[in-house]
């Protein structure tokens, strides 16, 4: 009986880490985005940029409602579109310097 006891209450520890909302990764990806735009002035019309913020909108609205871990998801890939895009703007400004 002690061991299922134990048992309750870490699963039901686990569970509610699992549950919280997601709004350390929802300001990454904001701060990651928001970078993305301030070193390249075409970043608003990147396909990375525009998958990060549809991505972080959909992550917004799954917060809402309480979908946290597919909001977390959601967060996690428009950090990652917008860290793809300063790398390429990142690569695409060496190889400019390379030629001058």
């Amino acid at each position: 009986m002690k061991n299922y006891l134990i048992s309750i209450i870490v699963l039901f520890a686990l569970s509610a880490c699992a549950t919280l909302p997601p709004l350390q990764e929802m300001s990454n990806a904001r701060q990651t985005i928001a970078a993305a735009k301030g070193m390249n002035s075409n970043a608003e019309q990147s396909e990375k940029i525009l998958e990060a913020e549809r991505l972080l909108s959909r992550a917004e609205r799954r917060m809402e409602v309480n979908l946290y871990e597919p909001a977390r998801q959601d967060a996690l890939r428009a950090q990652k579109e917008a860290i793809e895009f300063i790398e390429w703007a990142i690569s695409k400004s060496s190889n400019q310097e390379e030629k001058d």
